[in-house]
């Protein structure tokens, strides 16, 4: 039995962990960082219980064949769904972020799960998008605690709106679009990181600092802001993101600009 490869769900994933990981053998699964719940974690405010996760999952993966099959919720810092799983058996660790999600967006979820092992690629029903939308208040204060960021776009050098008023100066984004922009200080070598369903987009600290061209900062906003323009990840998405991000005007002097620095999209 092999190791599967990971799946990823959204292209916000992209920007920060994949959305969806597997593996195809048995092994003892890690527990999950106590480091990772936050004060206002409270499992009494779920209005799905573990229980009845479990029961979407399981039935849904008798129709695929899988005889034995455990769900419950975890409190990842992202949106993601784990698995471990055998012939017959698999077991799910599902973002809490769903935890509040109707019975509707669950079973669309577990299919779309179930579909991904079985090799398949579809993309997702917009129950599971409507869903996002409508619960984005509650789960982005969860979101940024869990991900250890201050929703500040001011920086010891520079401030990211700034950024975002010269790429709309230029025509690049539109004036309504709407997003937390923030500093990230973790130790990643991206540049710039975002989560489409949070509407965050993060930058990597070691972009604070003096003699940064504007060029690159608006870059590393923009290349994320493209994501957000273009929606959640479906194959069509993923094309747009990809055309938007080629009219940055300068994005081959600002790709040489971090390749030469040591950092990466």
């Amino acid at each position: 039995l092999q190791l599967s490869t990971p799946h990823p769900i959204f292209p916000l994933a992209e920007t920060t962990a994949n959305p969806f990981s597997g593996c195809d053998h048995m092994r003892k699964k890690k527990a999950v960082s106590d480091a990772i719940y936050i004060a206002s974690y409270n499992p009494r405010n779920r209005t799905v219980p573990n229980e009845r996760l479990d029961q979407i999952f399981s039935d849904v993966g008798r129709r695929y064949g899988y005889d034995d099959v455990k769900a419950k919720f975890e409190p990842f810092p992202d949106f993601k769904i784990m698995w471990e799983r055998t012939y017959k058996w698999a077991e799910f660790g599902v973002s809490d972020y769903l935890d509040r999600a109707p019975d509707e967006v669950l079973i669309q979820l577990a299919e779309s799960v179930f579909e991904r092992i079985s090799g398949k690629q579809q993309d997702y029903g917009e129950a599971l998008f409507r869903y996002f939308e409508d619960v984005r208040d509650q789960n982005t204060p969860d979101y940024l605690q869990r991900k250890r960021l201050n929703p500040d776009s001011i920086g010891r050098y520079h401030d990211l709106n700034d950024c975002v008023n010269r790429l709309r100066e230029q025509g690049l984004i539109p004036p309504d679009l709407e997003c937390i922009l923030c500093w990230d200080a973790s130790s990643s070598r991206k540049v710039s990181q975002c989560s489409v369903i949070q509407r965050v987009v993060t930058v990597n600290t070691k972009l604070d600092m003096q003699g940064v061209p504007e060029y690159v900062l608006d870059y590393a906003v923009y290349n994320k802001m493209a994501h957000l323009m273009s929606g959640y990840g479906t194959h069509a998405s993923r094309e747009e993101a990809v055309r938007l991000d080629a009219l940055y005007p300068m994005r081959i002097e600002a790709l040489s600009w971090i390749s030469d620095h040591g950092m990466t999209l």
